[in-house]
């Protein structure tokens, strides 16, 4: 099993992965994809990206914290980690979202669409269930339906890495395989992977599950493996595919892509798109980027229906107000909010993290 430092080169992938997400909202916003000819279904499959974020999560869990004892304690203990890795951010920007809210209707400029702000989609959100079909709309902090993904598969974790020890070689032998035979099976019957809400836990569990268990492939042939090839090959299949519209093997191109890096990690060799630091940065920030989407879109929109300026019209405009909002958003919520609170609260779960993350010496 791989040690538990951080490997740069998975930090910059979730650099990449949010940057992807990133594109596909703008393009909902803008339409810009269709200026890309034969890359323009890239862009519009963009919201794969969150399906690299599903496998990574399943393989830095099982690498970090694969002694989870399958214990009431030892459940509450892992769960207070991952709370403290999303939740303070979460409820920031649900904050954030509120008081823009509130400040619109006063202001005499309601929002687009105010429904997305009830109470009873506020209770999912605060409760991290609204990924879990309780929700058949975008409402509030819309991209945190896959936190709520995440949130259920924090939940079974503990039982799952219990039976990930107790069948190890049997997850070695089937879970890969039939992880993504059921994930081409769900997109061949959605036609394609594009699900929330209540589809969400389909398209979440064999992707998590599957990085789960990409953590016993990797030490067989680390040291030996082409690596870098591996990796290349699999960010090559999953650009390919997506520009065909393919979702499934998107994603089993990203879980190739993330093999080869995590092997090359394992190895000890050097970081490839991880020695990139700027995007190593992104990638550190991420989570609160992503978080930052909903936000930064509801006062992009606002402002321009303010001005009385349809967006179709500004699209340049528009594209680089989002993207200022949204990366200032996320380095104010890393900031303030996600590494104070990851600190104070692994102080309490896990002290060693803690003083790593203090001394900046980990960023997943």
């Amino acid at each position: 099993m791989m040690g538990r430092g951080e490997l740069t080169d998975l930090t910059s992938c979730r650099a990449l992965f949010a940057l992807w997400v990133f594109a596909y909202h703008v393009n909902l916003q803008v339409e810009y994809a269709h200026w890309l000819g034969p890359f323009a279904p890239v862009v519009e499959h963009g919201y794969l990206g969150v399906d690299g974020f599903f496998i990574l999560s399943g393989l830095i869990l099982t690498r970090v914290d694969a002694d989870t004892p399958f214990t009431v304690r030892g459940a509450l203990r892992f769960w207070g980690k991952r709370l403290a890795r999303i939740y303070p951010v979460h409820i920031a920007v649900i904050a954030l979202l509120g008081g823009l809210f509130l400040a619109g209707i006063a202001a005499g400029i309601p929002p687009r669409e105010p429904a997305r702000f009830a109470g009873f989609a506020l209770l999912c959100h605060l409760a991290l269930v609204q990924g879990w079909g309780t929700l058949d709309h975008w409402a509030w902090n819309y991209p945190s339906w896959s936190i709520s993904s995440e949130w259920a598969g924090y939940l079974l974790f503990p039982l799952l890495i219990a039976c990930y020890r107790v069948f190890y070689k049997g997850a070695l032998a089937i879970s890969l395989p039939l992880c993504f035979s059921i994930l081409a099976t769900v997109a061949d019957i959605h036609g394609g992977l594009n699900l929330t809400f209540g589809g969400s836990l389909l398209r979440f569990f064999p992707e998590f599950i599957a990085g789960m268990a990409t953590t016993a492939f990797i030490p067989f042939i680390a040291d030996e493996a082409p690596n870098r090839i591996i990796a290349l090959a699999g960010a090559a299949l999953a650009v390919a595919f997506a520009a065909t519209g393919h979702d499934a093997m998107t994603v089993l191109g990203l879980w190739l892509m993330l093999y080869g890096l995590a092997m090359q990690g394992d190895a000890e060799r050097p970081a490839s798109i991880g020695a990139i630091r700027p995007l190593r940065a992104m990638g550190v920030i991420s989570y609160a980027f992503y978080m930052s989407f909903a936000p930064a879109e509801l006062l992009t929109t606002q402002f321009f229906r303010h001005l009385g300026i349809a967006r179709a019209a500004a699209p340049l405009a528009v594209a680089s107000m989002l993207a200022a909002l949204t990366l200032g958003l996320a380095v104010l919520l890393h900031v303030l909010i996600e590494k104070p609170a990851r600190i104070a609260l692994n102080r309490r779960f896990d002290p060693s993290r803690a003083a790593a993350l203090a001394a900046g010496s980990v960023a997943l």
